[in-house]
């Protein structure tokens, strides 16, 4: 609707609240979609009482969307492989080998070189693979806290490992104000309801997706998706930090995964890089909404049963 107006002249811009969180990401790509110029959307500032008491921050309330350091959104492995190994799963844990960790020094370096450009940050996701395979967890969760110390902190895990959490993981996600978030797959279906208590008795919030007995494939082997098709991706607006990199989504970070598995050569060598010379801003912002080439590899898929696959699975189980 108001892309309809926008387009008839009755809009000028459009203004999104920084409490959209993800979705703001999604409300932009779709009016990107639809033909809306990026200068013509603004984000707000976060409301809070202090605005009712100082007139003045009203005269700074609006900001063009590529030039407001905030991203509403970001996430980042702490770890590549996992404990469960589902099919289809759009990160190709089940095709890590190895165990592989995330470099602590090396991400705290891309953090705060973040910090240069992005000054505050709307919500977090710490993810993997199953990010409580990472014995450093805490010293991640410590660092987003310090880095961005407004920004909503989430541990997403499929919540098999739980229980076995150390106390010291337990008292930083206190001290930090962080939650988990548990992805409900069919193995933890009987024990959720213990796994829900022992966190509740921990004093530990968290969030609980509805049981995931579906998932959908989305990868193709020949690279003739339309562009368009990045701006209704809901992958595409799940901003990725790795290897001092920023990226639309995850997948041009853990592709690589997938062509050593089957001896492909999707493109891998995508993303913002944090240390470009010249790097600013708004080319920073600007670049995360253009279409990859990765992007080409991707379709809209089908929803197939969930199980889990075992580490000699042939490329049909995955396109």
């Amino acid at each position: 609707q108001f892309a309809k107006a926008y387009h008839e002249g009755q809009m000028q811009a459009i203004v999104l609240p920084k409490e959209y969180y993800i979705h703001q990401n999604g409300v932009v790509m779709k009016l990107l979609g639809l033909g809306v110029d990026v200068s013509h959307i603004y984000s707000s500032l976060r409301l809070s009482d202090s605005i009712k008491s100082n007139p003045e921050a009203i005269q700074n309330l609006l900001c063009p969307l590529l030039l407001d350091p905030y991203l509403s959104y970001l996430e980042f492995h702490v770890c590549d492989h996992c404990n469960l190994n589902c099919k289809y799963c759009t990160h190709f844990s089940p095709l890590v080998t190895e165990p592989v960790f995330t470099d602590f020094s090396q991400f705290q370096k891309d953090l705060h070189q973040l910090k240069k450009y992005i000054y505050d940050i709307g919500v977090v996701r710490i993810l993997g693979g199953e990010p409580l395979l990472n014995q450093e967890l805490e010293k991640y969760v410590r660092l987003v806290r310090e880095v961005y110390p407004g920004t909503i902190i989430e541990v997403v895990t499929n919540g098999l490992l739980l229980e076995k959490c150390s106390q010291s993981l337990l008292e930083t996600m206190r001290d930090c104000l962080a939650f988990f978030h548990i992805s409900l797959y069919p193995p933890m279906e009987q024990n959720i309801g213990k796994v829900k208590a022992f966190l509740v008795e921990e004093k530990i919030p968290f969030t609980c997706s509805p049981l995931n007995d579906k998932f959908m494939i989305t990868q193709q082997l020949e690279g003739n998706q339309e562009e368009d098709y990045f701006y209704h991706c809901f992958q595409a607006t799940c901003t990725c930090l790795q290897d001092g990199k920023l990226a639309p989504c995850y997948a041009p970070f853990t592709t690589k995964y997938f062509n050593q598995a089957f001896n492909l050569a999707l493109p891998t060598e995508e993303g913002v890089d944090l240390y470009q010379e010249g790097m600013h801003l708004e080319l920073l912002k600007a670049s995360l909404l253009v279409p990859m080439e990765r992007c080409r590899y991707c379709y809209d898929g089908e929803m197939k049963k969930w199980q889990v696959i075992g580490k000699n699975s042939r490329l049909e189980d995955w396109i």
